[in-house]
């Protein structure tokens, strides 16, 4: 019976995203086994996607745990005496090929786009692009990022992991981690991102979105010349030079929350000058209505917020509201942040080495999958959908195990229990 009757899927059809067959290819390729002697590929990747979902904060202890619960070795039929430490954990997470994990997660992406429609996607496809900094436990790193803002540790700078993603309403469709202090700056993470993106079958349909950070004239050319189309935003001080103005109607100068003042064909000026053979469109739009917002847990204190928004893209044929509308879902890779932060962890690291972090990450983006999958299929929030998925999973092994044990549970030592998977 099910717990949820109002749920149109369960979670033994959100498991199937990720094929039968796929791990044991891929350590096949990849070579990840080589050596190992407990803890393959499969394994790690297991244990790694159990912790992600069943945990609210993961850890290496918590992992170690999780691998001697009969309800994981029940689920992934694993022997009942197998057994592993935390310090093989940390070991095999610093040295594992994370080509295994990384394969893994563009397989499964592309299962995971097939439950959604083309209409789901809109007629062209807008990649958002953001980074995010995560600096818990990252004064252990050998090498990482140390922003101007960053916090100290006893006077000595914390270094920081920058995870920046591109993301295509759905979830992530591209990731790279950054921990040389070059990727501080938005100008270089980004681009190189994109680039990479770019580079994929059919990538001339996309346009990438992303925020101020990204300003370099350098970076807006090279777009330019590889043909790929962008929405971004420039700083209000932004100096420029007009090749044309366009005349606009007062319907046209309605943008729904914000009123157009300008739309212009600019060229933009670098460090040293104007880059006159790189062309661009540039709206300028106001807020219709000001807005201000309270600091948090001070009545009083306002912060200043912007009313003025310098739009700027490469696609000459877009119409000024069409840029609005584009630049207005780069929100949404940030809420996906927040999601895989709050409830996947993200922001806690499992392993210190800059390759266990890497392993984690396409691990935290696979379970990312499986949980938007079942929150799409049965109407649920974020929140809901991880709890839910958390107390199905449990209630239908422990239905196994009944079911398996007849009510004796010295049975689940048994070698034909332990070739018992989930149906």
């Amino acid at each position: 019976m099910a717990l949820f009757k109002d749920h149109k899927v369960r979670i033994q059809k959100i498991l199937e995203l990720i094929p039968e067959d796929l791990l044991f290819r891929l350590a096949k390729d990849t070579k990840v086994d080589y050596c190992a002697k407990v803890l393959f590929g499969e394994r790690i990747f297991n244990l790694l996607l159990y912790g992600i979902l069943t945990t609210e904060r993961t850890s290496q202890r918590v992992l170690e745990d999780l691998f001697e619960s009969d309800l994981f070795k029940t689920m992934f039929s694993y022997a009942s005496d197998m057994k592993i430490s935390r310090s093989s954990i940390s070991t095999r997470l610093s040295v594992i090929d994370s080509d295994f994990f990384r394969l893994a997660y563009e397989q499964i992406y592309l299962e995971f786009s097939k439950y959604f429609s083309p209409s789901e996607q809109q007629k062209y496809k807008v990649i958002r692009v953001d980074s995010s900094m995560v600096a818990e436990t990252c004064n252990k790193l050998t090498q990482g990022l140390s922003p101007g803002n960053a916090r100290t540790n006893g006077g000595e700078k914390v270094k920081q992991v920058k995870l920046t993603m591109a993301f295509d309403g759905l979830t992530a469709c591209n990731v790279k981690l950054f921990t040389d202090p070059q990727y501080t700056s938005e100008d270089i993470a980004i681009p190189e991102l994109i680039l990479n993106d770019a580079s994929k079958t059919d990538s001339h349909l996309n346009i990438y979105t992303f925020d101020r950070g990204v300003a370099a004239t350098k970076a807006f050319a090279n777009f330019n010349t590889k043909d790929i189309r962008f929405v971004g935003r420039l700083k209000t001080n932004r100096r420029f030079h007009i090749v044309e103005s366009e005349e606009l109607s007062e319907n046209q100068k309605d943008l729904d929350e914000l009123y157009l003042l300008s739309s212009q064909v600019v060229n933009l000026s670098g460090k040293c000058a104007f880059d006159y053979d790189q062309c661009y469109r540039l709206i300028i739009a106001k807020r219709k209505i000001k807005k201000e917002e309270h600091l948090p847990g001070k009545k009083a204190s306002k912060r200043k917020t912007e009313d003025v928004f310098y739009f700027i893209t490469n696609d000459l044929e877009l119409e000024p509201k069409e840029i609005a509308e584009i630049y207005k879902q780069r929100w949404e890779i940030e809420v996906f942040f927040r999601f895989i932060k709050q409830e996947l962890n993200a922001s806690h690291f499992i392993s210190v080495s800059e390759n266990g972090i890497k392993v984690v990450l396409y691990m935290t983006l696979i379970a990312s999958m499986l949980l938007l999958l079942y929150k799409k299929q049965n109407g649920l929030g974020y929140k809901t959908a991880k709890r839910r998925f958390t107390i199905e999973l449990w209630q239908t092994l422990v239905a196994v195990i009944v079911k398996e044990c007849g009510g004796n549970p010295e049975l689940m030592k048994k070698e034909y229990f332990s070739r018992f998977s989930v149906p």
